[in-house]
């Protein structure tokens, strides 16, 4: 059996590279074996460093097991967009002309080399522990079970999870939604003790904070 350690659990990076790195570093100097660090997804569009950003989580994925990377919408989308089934350009329009000049300059053209390829189709849906659940957008009130969970709320969905009334049982630990759009505090996090959800998605990309937030102790770390 496992030896139960710590969860540090990252916000949304969308391409800002020198952030995680940053932000890594720091959290890498408390982290034990035992420790397990969670990724919430949008890792690429608007900033940009996507490609930096992905090659970065693909080492850190190497040298540390325990760690888990969910799915954001901006991954979905670029899945979608790569396998032809974006006619309507949505993935361009919401930051992936960055994201394909990022690996333009780095690689070549599209498609992806084959580590990133197999990291994009290899994401998770979400993360349950013990006391806490974690996701990239959020979950349907009133659905019991977890796999019962349509993919598509787990990455999109926002009003129907957070401006509910209903009270979680495990904490939800989710990204997505910039926590100004939830309480009008850029860069700070999101706790709301009433339906025990906590929103990490502090910004990074429009000029707020890269947060990672280590559980259980409900420790705030950011760059």
């Amino acid at each position: 059996m496992r030896k139960r350690g710590m969860y540090y659990i990252f916000g949304d990076i969308h391409g800002c590279c020198d952030m995680l790195v940053s932000l890594y570093g720091t959290v890498e100097r408390r982290i034990k074996d035992e420790d397990v660090i969670i990724f919430l997804g949008d890792y690429i569009d608007r900033g940009e460093h996507s490609y930096e950003v992905v090659q970065f989580l693909i080492e850190i994925g190497e040298t540390r097991k325990n760690t888990v990377f969910l799915r954001g919408n901006h991954e979905a989308m670029f899945i979608e967009y790569l396998a032809g089934r974006d006619s309507a350009g949505i993935y361009l329009y919401n930051g992936g002309m960055v994201t394909k000049k990022s690996y333009r300059n780095n690689v070549g053209n599209l498609p992806l080399p084959g580590p990133h390829g197999d990291f994009y189709h290899t994401l998770s849906d979400f993360f349950e522990g013990d006391d806490f659940i974690a996701v990239h957008a959020g979950l349907r009130p009133g659905v019991a079970k977890l796999e019962a969970q349509d993919r598509e709320d787990l990455v999109w969905i926002r009003e129907d999870f957070f401006g509910s009334d209903w009270r979680w049982e495990k904490t939800v630990i989710f990204g997505h939604t910039p926590t100004n759009r939830l309480h009008r505090k850029w860069g700070d996090v999101y706790f709301d003790e009433k339906r025990n959800i906590i929103g990490i998605d502090t910004g990074a990309v429009y000029g707020g904070k890269l947060t990672c937030l280590v559980w259980p102790e409900r420790k705030v770390l950011q760059a």
